[in-house]
Parts: structure tokens; C-alpha cells; sequence
């Protein structure tokens, strides 16, 4: 898809505004009314330097000592042997940005300070932008790659690596509930002001020994939130997990109102644990969507460990998840009522393809423990050579399953599901002992392409999964399926992640002003090619807000010399 970028000439002069919905960029002039500096930190540099690019400061923590509202420290490549503290915010018009130069390799080596247990540490500050760097090498217990904790708004970790954070020097020391390491870690600990505008985007965390513990987390007073596009992998324990309940926060503790979306999670593997790729324990209110998780303990786990608490309102739509340890899905208060619950909960539209790998375990595709209200509907189940569907104990009060796709190659004979204690033999003997799955299908999906090497998940014409979703699912207006199209085509979704005969709901990657000949002004609206999202994620500053269905305004706050070239571009679709 070819990138629109249409230009104009602009000599405008206004004061400061902020939308988070479109993307911009912004050629050969300041972008903001509050001058900033850019500041440099290079391994051949002295402290007693001016930290300009020609004389760079030598260790980024006093680059970092140094910084206020609106500048931008950039790091030269190499290693750099030390721990950093983060004691200053920007603000909302004018963040701090921490950040590689030009893309150059610079490694934080945590190995040299073992008196500090997180390589970066951000605590209570705001409005800063870390990225393009690579965290590495701090293996002490409770060791930490990133750490954010107290309160703050707008946070953005971007384009990082987290690599090598481990519990032990050792990789054979034996693990307990006591030794614990993290490669990313959110700690909301005030009650009554939240962590807020969190962005975990585009990162890579990797090769963690983290005993009980979690590669990336989220976990306390956190509200509002984004975990979008990250790969987690070989790492020794969960892969991504949102936390409540566990009293880091006096009140509000709770990680909410969040999406995790687009992430690749795989070989997160526990020999002592059961690890989920994608785990919510406690939290509420979040959307997974569009992810792909294999090769962990459990695809996606929602569960609540905590004793007369709940997991509520999480949505997993539109995953694909395959080849895991012991389900694709695991749903549910495992000890309930010695543990809390989970309530009001929707799976819809996922792909499972032959999950529960571990010799002997019998889970199928789905461990269902204790929940209430939750419906799972429009998925794939593509059973392994068990033949096994699921393992349901406890209860699943007000449980709605209906119109799956569900298909193993030994044929619906051999179909096999322990519900609530009884055992069925046969897909018919299921579905008139349980009374679920009505209206579902039993069919081959037809994948292009069904195995763990190479799998492609889009499904072939005449497939038994296509037009057979739910028919009175109501698509959200941002909902896309594997490949970034649309979610309905005729009329009713298709069961798993892909629709079949979709295509993309942008025409084009980015829409843009029309080429203008005179100057831009504040007062007048600028039409633009196609109609706009206003979910988009802004990056920088915004110089331009979605006002209308195909038009845009200038905000105030925006100044550009005379006679330079001012363009900006709006993600969106046509």
C-alpha cells in the first residue's frame, strides 16, 4: 500500500492544543511554542561537556539529571554500564524523550550496580517517551529491566528490547516463591491518582529467567492503558499479565480499561508453573484482541487468584492460538470459592488449533473453572490428536456457548469433553447432555495451511467456518480480524480470526490534506481523502484535530516560519 503525504507551504502563528487521534509529522521547523533541546550522550563523551552532539555527555544519568520539560536526551551506540533513575516529567504539551540516535544500537548494561534492582527506574513523573533502546544483563533476585511505579500520566515505552533479566547469576538455582525477576514491570501504588496514558508498545522481551514472575505486567492503580504490538518470548514464566487484587494500591487496585492487542507470545514455558502466554488476573474492563500466542502454558488465561474478589469485563476476540502447553484457554476461579471469580467475560472469534500439548493433561482446547455470565461464541476449535474439546469443573453459571466451528480429524465420534464432572463420548452425546453449542458447526475450517511450522490460519473457500458466527453479534467499530480487515462480510462474522472474503478497511495506509498553494489558517476546515478513525494514536504533538467526518482543523499553539514546508499525515481509512 503506497503512503499518501501531501504538502503545503504555511506561515501560521497560533497558541498550544493536544488530540490524541492524529498522526503527524512535521519537516525542517520547531513544532511547539516551548523551545527544546536536544541534548547528547555518546560513550567517548566527559560529564564536563555541554552535552551538545559535538560534545556529549559521558553516562545517561546525568544526561537524564539534566533534563527538563521538553527536551530530548539522544543516546550514541555502544554499552553503557549503569543504572538509571528518572527523577523529572515533562508535561502534556512538552514531553521528555530518552531515546536512541538515529536508531543506533545502545545497550544499558545492569550488571555493574547490583545496589539498584531495576536498570531503568521511573517513579511518580509524567509525560516521558523511552525508546529504541535495549535493557540487558541484571541477574540478581528480584531483579528488574523497567520499572514504573506510584502515579503519573503518559508514559511511553517504545521500540525497546528487554533482554537477559534473571532471578540468579545462576540458571540452575532452584526456583521458589521467593525468587522473582521482571523484564517490565507497572506498579500503580497510589489509590486515589492513577497511572494513566500508559503506552508498552512495539517492544521485544526476551531470554528472562524470572522464577515466579512475569516478562511484562501491569498490576495496581492503573487506568487506561495499551500494551500494543510487542514480541515476548523465551522466557521462563508468563508472558504478558494485568494484575488486581494483590494490595499494591490502597484503593483502585485494579489494571483497567486497557487493550492488549497484536503481540506475539510464544515459549513463555515454566517447568514449576503453569505460565500463560496472555494472562488477566484481577484486572477489568480490557480488550485482547488480534494477538498470537503459542508454544506457552496456557494460550490465555482470565483467572482471579484472590479470595472473594473478581476478573470482570475482559473481551478476547479475534486470537489466534495454537500449540500450548496445557489449553489454548483457561477461564475461570480455579479454587473457587478459596480463590475469587470471573464474571462477565466474551470469546468470540479466536482461532484455537490443536492446543494442550502436555502428555496425559486431557484440557483440549479449554480449561473452564469457576465463572459467571461469560459467552463463547464465533470461535475455531480444531482439536489434537487427543480428541479432547474441553475440561469444565466447578460451574459456569449463565454460560452461553454457541454457533463454534469445532472439527477434530478423528471425526465427531470420537469427540471427547469432561463437563462438570460427566464425561461424553461423541459430539451428539454432548450436545444433548450439556444443551451448549446448538447452533454451532461441525466442519474442517479448511485452513491454508494447518501445522505448527509456517501456520496460515486464513480459511479456504467452502470452509465450515465461513457465515457461521453468531448472527446477532454486533461488531465494535474498531474490531478487525487477523489481517486488519473488516469483521463482517455478508452480513455475519465468520467463526475464528479470519473473515474470509474481507479486505482491507483502508484503501490506503494514510490519508492526508489536500494539496493546498497558500498559506494554512486556523479558521478554516481542510478537507481530506476518505473518512478518518478517531482511535488513531497520536505520536509528538498534534498540530491538527478530527473535527468532522472528512475534514480537519489547525489547532492553536502551532507556529512555522514563512516559506518552509509543512506537512503532516492522518492514519485512517478510506
Amino acid at each position: 500500500m503506497a503512503h499518501v503525504l501531501y504538502l503545503a507551504k504555511a506561515s501560521v502563528r497560533m497558541p498550544t492544543t493536544i488530540e490524541n487521534y492524529i498522526v503527524f509529522i512535521c519537516l525542517l521547523f520547531m513544532c511547539s511554542s516551548m523551545a527544546a533541546t536536544d541534548y547528547y550522550v555518546a560513550t567517548d563523551g566527559t560529564n564536563a561537556a555541554v552535552g551538545s552532539i559535538s560534545a556529549p555527555w559521558a553516562t545517561i544519568q546525568y544526561g537524564v539529571d539534566q533534563l527538563s520539560a521538553g527536551d530530548n536526551l539522544y543516546i550514541r551506540a555502544g554499552t553503557y554500564m549503569e543504572k538509571i533513575e528518572i527523577g523529572v516529567s515533562g508535561t502534556v504539551s512538552s514531553r521528555i524523550t530518552i531515546a536512541a540516535y538515529q536508531e543506533e544500537v545502545v545497550m544499558i548494561d545492569g550488571s555493574a550496580d547490583p545496589s539498584k534492582i531495576a536498570i531503568l527506574e521511573i517513579a511518580d513523573q509524567s509525560y516521558l517517551t523511552i525508546q529504541g533502546l535495549h535493557f540487558t544483563n541484571n541477574k540478581m533476585l528480584d531483579a528488574q529491566g523497567i520499572l514504573i511505579s506510584g502515579s503519573g500520566d503518559g508514559i511511553y515505552l517504545l521500540d525497546n528490547k528487554v533482554s537477559d533479566i534473571d532471578f540468579s547469576t545462576d540458571p540452575n538455582e532452584t526456583v521458589t516463591s521467593t525468587t522473582n525477576a521482571q523484564g517490565i514491570i507497572v506498579y500503580g501504588t497510589n489509590g486515589t491518582d492513577a497511572i494513566t496514558d500508559l503506552k508498552i508498545n512495539n517492544n521485544e522481551v526476551y531470554d528472562c529467567l524470572l522464577g515466579f514472575s512475569e516478562s511484562l505486567a501491569i498490576n495496581g492503580n492503573v487506568d487506561g492503558w495499551e500494551v500494543i504490538g510487542n514480541a515476548v518470548h523465551d522466557n521462563s514464566n508468563i508472558g504478558i499479565d494485568i494484575i488486581g487484587h494483590e494490595g499494591e494500591a490502597p484503593a483502585n487496585d485494579q489494571a483497567r480499561n486497557g487493550v492488549i492487542q497484536n503481540n506475539t507470545v510464544y515459549n513463555c514455558l515454566s517447568p514449576y508453573a503453569t505460565s500463560g502466554g496472555i494472562y488477566v488476573d484481577g484486572g477489568k474492563d480490557i480488550i485482547i484482541e488480534n494477538n498470537i500466542t503459542y508454544n506457552n502454558g496456557y494460550g490465555i488465561e482470565i483467572g482471579c487468584e484472590n479470595i472473594n474478589k473478581t476478573t470482570s469485563g475482559i473481551i478476547v476476540r479475534n486470537n489466534v492460538i495454537y500449540n500450548n502447553q496445557i489449553a489454548g484457554l483457561s477461564l475461570g476461579g480455579f479454587a473457587y470459592p478459596t480463590t475469587g471469580k470471573v464474571i462477565d467475560c466474551q470469546i468470540t472469534g479466536n482461532t484455537f488449533y490443536q492446543n494442550n500439548f502436555e502428555p496425559n493433561s486431557f484440557n483440549g482446547e479449554m480449561y473452564l473453572s469457576y465463572s459467571e455470565d461469560c459467552t463463547i461464541s464465533s470461535n475455531i476449535f480444531y482439536l489434537d490428536a487427543t480428541n479432547t474439546f474441553a475440561y469444565a469443573d466447578l460451574s459456569q453459571p449463565n454460560l452461553v456457548m454457541d454457533y463454534n466451528n469445532i472439527y477434530l480429524d478423528a471425526g465427531a465420534a470420537n469427540f471427547e469433553v469432561s463437563w462438570n464432572g460427566t464425561f461424553y463420548f461423541g459430539y451428539s452425546n454432548y450436545l444433548s447432555g450439556t444443551s451448549l453449542d446448538a447452533n454451532s458447526t461441525f466442519g474442517d475450517p479448511t485452513f491454508v495451511n494447518a501445522s505448527f511450522t509456517n501456520p496460515d490460519f486464513h480459511l479456504q473457500s467452502g470452509s465450515a467456518a465461513i457465515d457461521k458466527g453468531d448472527p446477532n453479534y454486533t461488531v465494535n467499530a474498531s474490531e478487525v480480524d487477523l489481517d486488519g480487515h473488516g469483521r463482517v462480510v455478508n452480513s455475519i462474522i465468520d467463526c475464528g480470526a479470519d473473515e474470509s472474503g474481507s479486505s482491507a478497511n483502508c484503501a490506503t495506509d494514510y490519508v492526508g490534506v489536500n494539496q493546498l498553494t497558500g498559506a494554512l489558517t486556523a479558521d478554516v476546515t481542510y478537507e481530506t481523502i476518505g473518512a478518518i478513525e478517531s482511535d488513531q494514536v497520536i505520536t509528538n504533538s498534534a498540530v491538527v484535530v478530527y473535527r468532522a467526518l472528512g475534514g480537519m482543523d489547525l489547532l492553536d499553539g502551532f507556529s512555522v516560519a514563512e516559506g518552509v514546508i509543512f506537512s503532516f499525515l492522518i492514519k485512517g481509512c478510506e
